[in-house]
């Protein structure tokens, strides 16, 4: 738990730290509040974007963690950042900095080529081992997950590949598929009743809106290849909210004879083993006592007005839950709105209920 902890806290640092570089950046070379932008300005912000960011990259989110490769993303992407961002490039080291930048981005595709090529080697094993893992992992992420390991070893960027591979997966190739019910399980779907549709369709109809908007406007005041950028990252966004409900839709809590199961759209997902059920009761934490909680995990859907979770569940154990990007934290209670609440209270009541005889 400490150790998942500190590593979600190294990353929430790494993100403040990148936002002061990249708009303390923006800031002087867009903005320009100290003008003229001189040479020396160009050689710091260069440094900035290419070394700086990349080291504290590197600091507080790879060391120990993630492969050195990783780091060339983050290099490949500063440099572009600053070359979009400073007025002139008349700088000879400019043109040296943008060919080995190309070298990079060269080293980069060959070895994303080279790992297609493994992948692609072992694609037979990998979906033998999906569609085993699919009979007992219930939602995609998890059930991928595992093949993953099972098929290349466990490494931590797995964790980070599936985030993304849910994405195109919820997004463009789940939209004709339903939920199926199985023997000996308990599903509790948790938006049919929510207001998450409403909201999921003005979310849709705003990014749309975004994505020409700021094309059209970015293109006109700033330049034509910043916009096609900034509307990569808008479509981007907009098959995020779109994986988010298909995922939400196609994935309700599921109750076997020894665990829960719980995803929240491609946000964060859960199990816990049925005997660290401590109790169920309806919800008596207030919202602002649920904000400052480390550890819980809301099993609930957005809304257009924010209603108390129907229950709160705790545990005699933590459970361990996967969050985006690989992040893991410990949980010790659930919070949860399902649209079945009396069939869901009935079942939990049920296992404790089995878990006293048990104990007797």
């Amino acid at each position: 738990m400490a150790y998942s902890q500190k590593k979600n806290r190294s990353i929430y640092i790494f993100l403040i730290l990148a936002l002061l570089v990249l708009g303390s950046n923006y800031t002087v070379m867009v903005i320009q509040p100290f003008e003229p932008v001189t040479d020396t300005l160009i050689l710091a912000s260069l440094f900035d974007l290419t070394i700086l960011l990349p080291l504290f990259f590197y600091l507080f989110v790879v060391r120990n963690r993630l492969s050195i490769i990783t780091l060339l993303p983050v290099v490949i992407a500063g440099f572009w950042f600053a070359f979009f961002i400073v007025p002139h490039h008349d700088l000879v080291i400019f043109e040296y900095v943008k060919y080995g930048i190309f070298a990079l981005e060269g080293l980069f595709i060959a070895i994303e080529l080279f790992l297609a090529a493994i992948l692609l080697r072992k694609i037979p094993t990998l979906y033998k081992n999906y569609k085993t893992q699919k009979e007992i992992n219930y939602y995609y992420p998890p059930a991928m997950r595992m093949a993953m390991n099972k098929t290349f070893g466990t490494r931590k960027l797995i964790d980070i590949l599936v985030y993304d591979f849910s994405i195109f997966y919820y997004g463009f190739f789940s939209w004709k598929k339903k939920w199926e019910d199985r023997k000996h399980l308990h599903s509790f779907t948790i938006h049919t009743n929510s207001g998450y549709f409403g909201l999921f369709i003005m979310l849709v109809h705003a990014m749309v809106i975004e994505v020409i908007g700021v094309h059209f406007l970015i293109a006109h005041f700033w330049s034509p290849t910043a916009a096609w950028i900034f509307t990569a990252l808008d479509l981007y966004a907009l098959l995020w909210i779109i994986a988010d409900y298909q995922a939400v839709r196609l994935s309700p809590i599921v109750i076997n004879d020894h665990k829960l199961f719980a995803q929240v759209g491609i946000r964060r997902e859960i199990i816990v083993d049925l005997k660290t059920i401590k109790s169920i009761q309806p919800t008596i934490t207030g919202k602002k006592e649920r904000t400052r909680e480390k550890q819980s995990f809301s099993i609930t859907l957005p809304n257009f007005f924010e209603e108390d979770p129907q229950f709160e569940i705790e545990l005699t154990e933590p459970a361990l839950a996967n969050l985006p990007f690989g992040l893991k934290k410990e949980m010790t209670k659930l919070y949860v709105t399902v649209d079945d609440k009396e069939a869901f209270l009935q079942a939990i009541n049920r296992n404790l209920e089995d878990t006293k005889t048990d104990h007797e």
